[in-house]
């Protein structure tokens, strides 16, 4: 079953590109990149070199490289220590598309091509995985696939020549390394505290996808416990040993951060939205979402632009009983 978890986490990403961006530097550069709190940062050498400086640790990359921040952690990259540093939002750009654009710094020197991009996922199960990671992944150039290296090798064409439909182009691929980047991570880690040591445990992994595949069942400790083929007891605590929270404070907490999705989605009714996560009373549920997100399920979509987009008149009205 933890495999089934990782497996399924891995294939719904759903990464959308809050920006990309090509930089066409030469030495000497610096750029001083802000906090980016809910998304995965990543950069891609195309050509050239460039160090990253992440909360004091330093990563050399050079051409095929790609680094992964995925807590969106503040950093500066440069071509060497002494080259200034200018914020992001100051460095001179081409606006290309909303969420595409290229940036330029002419120091002179020795040139780089940098394909970097901030991304945000949908999946629950991806941002806990992503908040399981270290600050910084970076799966190095040696022994690269075919598949990969031509992965990288066409996102580096894309931002050299760009091409009607490049931003698309360079969001798919961008997936894809994403997606490389966590996995080489996985297969050469073994944490033993946190979301993906929890979904590794046999135990503890088969409760948790016997929950993610069901969240409307009556979820209770004796049933999260024998999903795990536990006692009680043992469950609760190895549970709260490895992940930090304990099993029913993990149920609530996954079920109104999907709440929220499908509400915001527009697609169901509040009373089928409570449904789904679990709730057989819609005043149980409006309480329990106020509680976890400061308001009422009616005024969360009625704040929605995606819901407002998709949903019916008869959707957005607020159906939500007073807490």
């Amino acid at each position: 079953m933890s495999d089934d978890v990782l497996t399924h986490t891995l294939g719904q990403f759903g990464m959308t590109g809050v920006f990309y961006c090509v930089s066409e530097l030469t030495a000497p550069w610096g750029i001083d990149l802000p906090p980016m709190p809910g998304t995965v940062l990543f950069h891609l050498v195309a050509a050239g070199t460039a160090v990253l400086e992440v909360d004091g640790e330093l990563v050399a990359m050079g051409p095929g490289d790609i680094v992964l921040l995925p807590h969106g952690t503040g950093h500066v990259g440069y071509s060497d220590e002494d080259a200034p540093r200018t914020p992001l939002f100051d460095v001179p750009r081409l606006e290309q598309t909303d969420r595409f654009e290229r940036i330029r710094i002419d120091g002179g020197g020795t040139p780089t091509t940098l394909v970097c991009g901030a991304l945000e996922f949908t999946d629950l199960a991806v941002g806990r995985l992503m908040a399981s990671l270290p600050p910084v992944l970076h799966p190095g150039s040696g022994g690269r696939s075919a598949w990969l290296r031509s992965t990288i090798e066409l996102m580096a064409d894309e931002a050299h020549s760009p091409l009607a439909g490049s931003s698309v182009v360079t969001t798919r691929l961008a997936d894809v390394l994403v997606v490389h980047a966590v996995r080489e991570w996985l297969r050469t880690s073994s944490p033993e505290r946190g979301w993906v040591a929890a979904v590794r445990d046999p135990h503890l992994g088969a409760a948790i996808g016997a929950f993610h595949t069901a969240p409307e069942r009556p979820w209770d400790l004796p049933a999260l416990a024998a999903a795990a083929g536990m006692s009680r007891s043992a469950f609760a605590a190895h549970f709260v040993a490895v992940l930090g929270e304990t099993p029913m404070a993990y149920v609530a907490s996954w079920r109104m951060d999907l709440a929220a999705q499908l509400v915001e989605a527009g697609g169901l009714s509040l009373a089928a939205v409570a449904a789904r996560v679990g709730y057989r009373s819609e005043a149980a549920f409006n309480r329990a979402f106020r509680r976890a997100h400061g308001c009422t399920p009616g005024a969360w979509r009625r704040g929605s632009p995606l819901a407002a987009a998709n949903a019916t008149p008869a959707l957005v009205t607020d159906q939500s009983a007073t807490a």
